[in-house]
């Protein structure tokens, strides 16, 4: 049976996604008395996480303006959102790629721009844990791919889970290129699914290089969980759009900001 700190972290990425939820839904989902829910509900309204419903409960209104918080919209949605940075980000990546045999490309739609922009002779393997990214590299004559299998989530249209963390242990990568749904003033790095966290640290943990890609409205904001520090990728790869004070904060927190040419 999982703990209480799990179950309220577990209510509330149930609620980043889906905006509401119902006791009965979580007793079905934890195996556990609807006044177990209910003390749950207590807890995080206490801490002004969420709003008590007619049996329920929804997330809380911000009420610091100047705290952004992130959900995780659909893939569909996130495909349009900021092209034009994607486009520049993954310009920057392809140049990395070039003289590694083996990378590993995260889920999303930042990195499915990298497939789009590689030249189609490029002689590497490819790993990912995305299916978008499989599917447009399959598409293409390149000599080897490799896809991590495991729980498919289809929201980010990524494997995850213990089955995906066991074969991503089993690999090695020369270069590595994770998203995030955010990142804090502060330089963490976050996303809105509990679930991902793992897989996150066991991408990095095979890579000799990581990089993480962002667009320039992921920062100074927040989502759901940290699944690393700014001063933890070899560079932070984002477009010319970013404020100057937000470079700065983000330098200060030991990041190493990449911005197209």
């Amino acid at each position: 049976m999982i703990t209480k700190d799990q179950r309220l972290k577990a209510i509330l990425e149930i609620l980043y996604h889906d905006g509401k939820v119902q006791v009965s839904e979580l007793v079905t989902r934890f195996n556990v008395a609807d006044m177990t829910i209910r003390r749950d509900f207590d807890c995080l309204a206490s801490q002004g996480k969420i709003v008590r419903t007619h049996g329920g409960a929804v997330l809380a209104e911000n009420k610091n303006t100047q705290k952004k918080i992130t959900l995780e919209p659909s893939y569909v949605t996130r495909v349009a959102e900021n092209a034009a940075s994607k486009h520049d980000i993954a310009q920057v990546a392809v140049q990395l790629i070039k003289t590694k045999p083996y990378v590993f490309l995260d889920s999303g739609t930042t990195t499915i721009n990298i497939v789009k922009s590689i030249s189609q002779d490029i002689a590497c393997t490819f790993i990912t844990n995305g299916v978008n990214i499989a599917i447009e590299l399959l598409s293409r004559p390149y000599p080897n791919v490799i896809i991590v299998g495991g729980e498919v989530d289809l929201n980010t249209w990524s494997s995850r889970g213990i089955l995906a963390e066991t074969q991503i242990n089993s690999f090695h990568a020369d270069i590595a290129f994770l998203g995030c749904n955010a990142i804090s003033p502060d330089g963490s790095v976050m996303i809105g699914n509990l679930s991902e966290t793992g897989l996150k640290h066991k991408i990095m943990s095979i890579s000799n290089e990581i990089y993480l890609l962002a667009d320039s409205s992921k920062f100074d904001s927040y989502s759901l969980i940290s699944y690393a520090s700014a001063k933890d990728f070899n560079g932070i790869i984002t477009d010319n759009g970013l404020p100057e004070e937000i470079r700065s904060r983000i330098k200060e927190a030991g990041g190493n900001l990449i911005f197209p040419a």
